[in-house]
């Protein structure tokens, strides 16, 4: 097995995504995939939503592509539909194909490779991946704070005595690596790494690159700036 190579939160941004993947010059033996949010809010998401598909880059579901699916569902049922798009979001549907749909309904909640787990928000201790509830999966697509008492604070409802879900994960699940979260630099804890580094927002892309997924600890992270 060559590399594991995980992109934060794409966004749209097309063009620093090739800037990366070049900077990181993927191989055929090496494992690419996203945590999510691969689309919304930049200029280019139904090319890249496309890119990845083309090079088997795998990704898991972002709360933005979950939003989107849900949407799709709802104009199904002929129910008056409770989800309410931005006029990107609507532009995003009207250009959507049916192997775009399709790709996206296939994205995992989570990927698990080795001892280190992909996906798009985070976990609490007591989550267990491979049974989680309904309520449970929301929260892995969203979660950011947790109380003093270790219960989910929607978000903006955060202040003082909010935690960060990261700094008190106990490793449960592996290492983590997530997305969802911008930080100004990959966030990195004894059991997770935060690779969104908010290149949507004038920042900057940013991957985590690791050779063994058994040894956790050697990694190398790789950005570019935003254009």
């Amino acid at each position: 097995m060559g590399r594991l190579i995980i992109y934060g939160d794409i966004h749209g941004c097309y063009q620093e995504f090739i800037d990366l993947r070049k900077k990181i010059n993927p191989l055929e033996v090496d494992i690419e995939t996203c945590v999510g949010d691969v689309i919304t809010r930049g200029k280019d998401s139904i090319k890249i939503l496309r890119y990845i598909q083309k090079n088997n880059i795998r990704s898991t579901i972002g709360n933005h592509e979950n939003k989107i699916i849900r949407y799709l569902k709802h104009e199904k049922s002929g129910i008056k539909n409770p989800i309410k798009l931005d006029q990107d979001e609507r532009k995003i549907i009207s250009e959507l194909s049916v192997s775009d749909v399709n790709f996206m309904n296939s994205m995992p909640l989570f990927i698990k490779f080795g001892r280190i787990t992909v996906l798009h928000a985070g976990v609490q201790n007591h989550f267990n991946l491979d049974s989680l509830s309904k309520e449970e999966k929301s929260k892995v697509l969203r979660l950011r704070y947790i109380s003093k008492n270790y219960n989910f604070i929607p978000f903006g409802e955060e202040d003082g005595d909010s935690v960060f879900w990261s700094e008190v994960y106990n490793g449960r699940q592996g290492l983590i690596v997530y997305g969802h979260q911008v930080f100004e630099k990959v966030k990195i804890d004894k059991h997770s790494l935060g690779i969104d580094t908010g290149c949507v927002y004038g920042n900057k892309l940013s991957a985590v690159v690791f050779s063994d997924t058994d040894n956790v600890e050697d990694y190398s992270i790789y950005s570019v700036n935003c254009k």
